[in-house]
């Protein structure tokens, strides 16, 4: 009976989208809809999308049929994709625009990623305690440091942090933009061959070591989408709004069609497809190559859409402030919070981890201040604070 209520969950994410939507008048178009406000409200509706993922995965890996859910289970990368895409177009497009950048690029953006890192890991330990779980000898200070990673979901900024600085030391060498965004590529290419092959972690209890599993490399590329982007704004911009119509339709479709092989490939190859004395790297590698497609189809039918609706409103603005705090602490009640009765698991996980979330946002930007001091003033279009 419960599952037949799942589908509540999309009529409320419609509703958080659409009010306050403005489309363009007539032959104009919305020009601010890559803004920092409006990708922030954005990835605010990415995180809580990539929570209702999470928990349709947390209730189809226990046998129970997710519903109209289902959608959900393998829908949750286009979401990280997103964050990576703007992550990508607000350090270039900050680059770009902001004189000096990269001289306070480092004070800037390390405290930004590991101040709510480490509040956050934190947290996530002291709640694991606290609800029962007890530390084998020698995992607590893995853990507390972030060595291995206790909440895996927070791969995420072990990965954007390892990013960042790849950005930084690029840019900085290379002085030729073009040739740097060429030369960053590449090294992203690397990055994710080194990542797959790596596989996934076997050794430890919460598939904490770094960048073993699918999960560290299948959205990756997006980043250097979201720079290119940016490099090319109006070319891009200029070519996607005199073929509109065409550019709409066809994205369209070719997000339907790679989401059907993408279902395909993860159903018959998959990153799974290993065992011992065989890594399975060319199942993974066909996986990659449909998904990654398919998320980036997925990303740039959002951006084409926004060229006519802009999305904003007041709850995206909320969710767009407390997006990486949501992102990465909603797994404590994933695995902590009760759940016999699936609908109030869900609502409980989702209320318990916004309150959660404002009140680590509230602590997250006192001490992200302190730790700038005089470069407190520093602000990236791909800063969440």
């Amino acid at each position: 009976m419960v599952k037949g209520f799942y589908f509540l969950f999309y009529v409320i994410f419609a509703i958080i989208l659409l009010i306050g939507v403005k489309p363009a008048a007539k032959g104009d178009w919305c020009r601010d809809t890559l803004s920092l406000r409006i990708s922030k409200g954005l990835l605010g509706f990415c995180a809580v999308g990539i929570m209702l993922h999470h928990m349709s995965q947390t209730i189809s890996f226990a046998g129970e049929d997710p519903g109209v859910l289902s959608f959900m289970v393998d829908i949750g990368v286009c979401f990280v994709g997103m964050f990576f895409f703007f992550s990508g177009y607000g350090l270039y497009s900050s680059l770009r625009d902001k004189p000096d950048y990269l001289k306070g690029f480092l004070r800037g953006r390390l405290p930004a990623v590991l101040v709510p890192f480490y509040i956050c890991n934190f947290v996530f330990i002291l709640g694991s305690y606290l609800w029962g779980y007890r530390f084998a000898k020698g995992e607590l200070l893995p853990y507390l440091t972030g060595a291995i990673l206790m909440n895996s979901q927070m791969w995420y900024i072990v990965e954007i942090l390892i990013l960042y600085l790849l950005f930084f030391f690029v840019f900085r060498l290379i002085k030729n933009r073009d040739a740097a965004c060429m030369v960053y590529g590449v090294c992203l290419m690397l990055l994710v061959a080194f990542s797959l092959w790596l596989g996934h972690d076997t050794t430890t209890p919460t598939q904490g070591l770094w960048l073993h599993g699918e999960w560290w490399y299948n959205t990756t590329m997006m980043i250097w989408v979201g720079i290119l982007f940016a490099r090319w704004e109006k070319q891009i911009l200029g070519v996607i709004r005199k073929l509109y119509g065409l550019f709409l339709v066809v994205f369209l479709l070719l997000t339907a069609f790679l989401y059907n092989r993408t279902l395909y490939m993860l159903q018959n190859k998959g990153y799974w497809f290993e065992w011992d004395g065989y890594p399975g790297y060319k199942e993974k590698w066909q996986t990659l190559g449909v998904q990654f497609f398919f998320v980036f189809a997925a990303v740039l039918t959002v951006v084409i859409l926004t060229q006519k609706i802009r999305f904003s409103n007041k709850i995206l603005d909320f969710l767009g402030e407390i997006a990486l705090e949501l992102y990465l602490i909603h797994n404590l009640f994933l695995l902590y919070m009760p759940g016999n009765n699936r609908m109030v698991y869900i609502l409980s996980c989702y209320g318990a981890s916004i309150l959660l979330a404002v009140v680590l946002h509230m602590l997250d930007k006192r001490l992200i201040r302190l730790v700038r001091g005089k470069n407190k003033k520093f602000i990236s279009r791909s800063d969440f604070h």
